[in-house]
């Protein structure tokens, strides 16, 4: 029996595709949350709509319409739909903006976030028409966007506290494959696309995208089979609550060129949930039919992994259900340096200078007060982003001694950095490692400011975020509580690096500091006949395709990688490439490229651009004789691919949850 190659190896790819994702994840899980769709108008207790979002040069306004005739939200029938529409508007988000196009935002900031665990969403995308970008993704709940509550969310994407998880991200300009990618400054973000195995009529399709995610690895699904893993265990952020977001953008960076003829496009969401691992069960999936999590105590952590379980309603807890305080118990640690040594801004313990404001007037968001903790008077920054002491009517002298002292304590923060200035301003930071829940005292070798007159200092700040108390600021010569001989600002007993050459700049723990490398971000264009295009014309001439490429790491140099899924011959100069349109046949030609940077640990960036090509009308049509095509495959051969077909699709079923055994 001859079988064509082509034939005999779509089926064996068939066949080991099948085979090799039967293997799924096996946790257990408890549904913590889930929104079912099932009442006739989106539930606002869950959900908000972000109508000042405008990123990324889409052109979309967002909208909180559900309920006009060109809404774009509608919940009926037991799912969400999130309506793009072309419609003018003078988009009162964005500033009265006028606007071609509405469409819909919705995420669950402040009403459901969540810690870890398997969120899963249920999702179909009903046009394939170029121009559209929906996607189901996730934000840290420290970010600085809609809605604004207060608690502490001032951060700026995608710094920690306000990093991304893409759970799925498409775009129709190329739309046979998905993103799942995470954006932190870390270095640990990523990004893999995902073949859909059926192309992009796929996503016409209801298909299941999840992640499971804890403090060292991040899993992306699709229909219940892993499709991407990731390594955390490195990475300072994900560690915080995220929220889910649903939306589909128009335009944009990734949504591309709109096709003329699209005039709306539909998001539909069957159900979004969370839960938490547990081991009460078995359960693989987060979905409707997952068992609602048992938590006799209320505390959020269900009874599986609960190691607190009769923690009284309402007490603040950690992910394993045991308290955590949102205020020191103690008052700070009362410092042991000689009072002769020492020149003090604020304490208890000493004699403090005179004229010193505790909160001058800078602009700034934190809100500053005192209070009395275990007898000790402590200043308590809340929503600090940042804040100043001043003691300008009573400049110091501290030229002749050696270190800073401050002791702090936070239960939220993970950023926090003193300034030290001199008039002029004079000033540079000393960034503290944040560790929280207990006491901690700094001492800074003065050394390290070496922007300031220390012989005329007249202000503090402090810069970071969270709610932190503060106590025992001081100056003091040679009595420290722990030595720092190399002066680089990281005391003895955690330098890792004891013998820094001085104004070195160091990490945490002593060593010479290396620049976190952030990932690139690429965007492309092309040209022909000297006009930018989004189609081609084969008789138009040349046409360039040119990446801009934009990096944080100032100093990194990139390596581009350029890929086409129609022209083999094109010329590639640096960032630039060109090819001749003449020969091609097809209706659509994509460029590829990925920009590599040359970080100490590199980063890649992809991005595509898809044009559509254009032939020209011939002058005058030739008569032609019908071309006569001979079919060369018999009856035999296809009953022959059928049977093959037929059998390993057999093998697959019977043997799906067994390993196969292959034996000589």
């Amino acid at each position: 029996m001859n079988l064509p190659f082509s034939c005999i190896k779509n089926s064996i790819l068939t066949f080991l595709y099948l085979f090799i994702f039967t293997f799924k994840s096996h946790a257990g899980w408890e549904a913590t949350w889930i929104e079912k769709f099932d009442g006739d108008g989106v539930n606002w207790n869950n959900w908000t709509a972000q109508t000042q979002a405008n990123y990324n040069n889409e052109i979309q306004c967002y909208t909180d319409d559900d309920s006009s005739e060109n809404r774009n939200y509608e919940v009926s029938d037991g799912t969400l739909k999130i309506i793009a529409r072309k419609q003018n508007i003078n988009c009162p988000g964005q500033s009265n903006t006028f606007r071609e196009w509405t469409s819909g935002r919705l995420n669950s900031k402040d009403k459901a976030e969540f810690l870890y665990g398997r969120v899963e969403a249920r999702i179909r995308f009903l046009e394939l028409k170029g121009g559209t970008w929906p996607a189901f993704w996730m934000l840290e709940n420290r970010i600085a966007e809609q809605p604004i509550k207060g608690d502490n969310d001032n951060i700026n994407w995608p710094n920690p506290g306000a990093g991304e998880i893409d759970v799925w991200e498409w775009y129709a300009n190329n739309g046979s494959r998905y993103i799942t990618n995470f954006f932190n400054v870390q270095g640990c973000g990523a990004e893999r696309r995902v073949d859909y195995p059926n192309g992009a009529i796929d996503v016409t399709n209801f298909n299941t995208y999840a992640i499971e995610w804890d403090e060292d690895n991040i899993k992306f699904f699709m229909n219940d089979m892993v499709v991407v893993e990731h390594d955390l265990s490195n990475c300072s952020q994900y560690e915080e609550p995220m929220f889910v977001l649903l939306n589909v953008a128009i335009g944009g960076n990734l949504g591309g060129a709109l096709d003329p003829q699209l005039t709306s496009a539909t998001m539909e969401v069957d159900y979004v949930a969370h839960c938490s691992a547990t081991t009460m069960n078995n359960v693989t999936v987060c979905n409707e039919s997952t068992p609602m999590m048992e938590d006799d105590d209320n505390d959020g952590v269900g009874n599986g992994l609960d190691q607190c379980p009769n923690t009284p309603e309402g007490t603040p807890i950690d992910t394993t259900g045991c308290q955590v305080f949102t205020e020191p118990q103690t008052g700070a640690p009362t410092p042991t340096v000689d009072t002769n040594d020492v020149i003090s801004i604020y304490s208890d313990s000493y004699p403090n200078i005179d004229s010193v404001n505790l909160n001058p007037n800078w602009g700034q968001a934190t809100q500053v007060t005192e209070v009395e903790i275990d007898g000790n008077m402590t200043i308590k920054y809340d929503n600090l982003n940042y804040q100043g002491i001043d003691y300008e009517l009573n400049k110091q002298d501290v030229s002749s001694k050696l270190f800073l002292h401050v002791d702090y304590w936070t239960q939220n923060a993970n950023a926090l950095s003193l300034y030290l200035i001199s008039p002029g301003p004079r000033e540079n930071p000393f960034e503290i490692t944040v560790e929280q829940q207990s006491w901690q005292s700094v001492v800074i070798p003065l050394s390290h400011y070496t922007e300031v007159d220390l012989s005329d200092t007249f202000q503090m700040k402090f810069e970071g975020n969270g709610t932190v108390y503060i106590d025992n600021i001081f100056f003091s010569s040679g009595q420290s509580t722990d030595q720092d001989s190399d002066s680089d600002g990281v005391v003895d007993s955690d330098d890792l690096c004891p013998n820094t050459e001085p104004n070195i700049q160091v990490d945490a723990t002593g060593c010479p500091f290396t620049e976190i490398n952030v990932a690139p971000s690429v965007s492309l264009a092309a040209l022909q006949a000297n006009t930018q295009v989004t189609s081609v014309n084969t008789s138009s001439g040349i046409v360039t395709v040119t990446a801009t490429i934009q990096d944080d790491n100032s100093s990194d140099t990139h390596a581009l990688t350029w890929t086409s899924n129609a022209v083999n011959n094109f010329n590639v100069n640096e960032n630039v490439v060109s090819f001749d349109p003449i020969n091609l046949n097809v209706n659509q030609v994509t460029f590829d490229v990925s920009v590599t940077d040359s970080g100490a640990a590199p980063l890649t960036t992809l991005a595509s651009i898809t044009l559509d090509v254009t032939q020209p009308a011939p002058a005058t049509p030739e008569p032609s004789t019908p071309e006569v095509v001979t079919d060369t495959s018999s009856s035999g051969g296809s009953m022959a691919t059928f049977s093959l077909l037929f059998l390993l699709i057999n093998i697959f079923y019977r043997y799906k949850f067994k390993p196969i055994v292959i034996k000589d």
